[in-house]
């Protein structure tokens, strides 16, 4: 699968969970919460090897999420 590919299917798969949210009538401070929780779990997991972007990636999804966070 090419890499084009996944970022397409990526964005169909997150426009139908965004869907399902809404629906349900989920808060953004939920969600940005609950992202947030993640990525820093997923950074501060020692067991896992991360290459330099990935952790890269954690920072900066983190700081948005942040400052989004902080702006609701």
């Amino acid at each position: 699968m090419s890499h084009l590919t996944e970022i397409i299917d990526n964005h169909k798969n997150l426009d139908g969970l965004f869907a399902i949210v809404k629906h349900y009538g989920v808060s953004a401070e939920f969600v940005t919460d609950a992202l947030v929780q993640r990525f820093e779990q997923i950074s501060k997991d020692e067991g896992a090897e991360k290459t330099e972007e990935e952790t890269t990636y954690c920072v900066e999804i983190l700081d948005s999420l942040n400052q989004y966070y902080a702006r609701l």
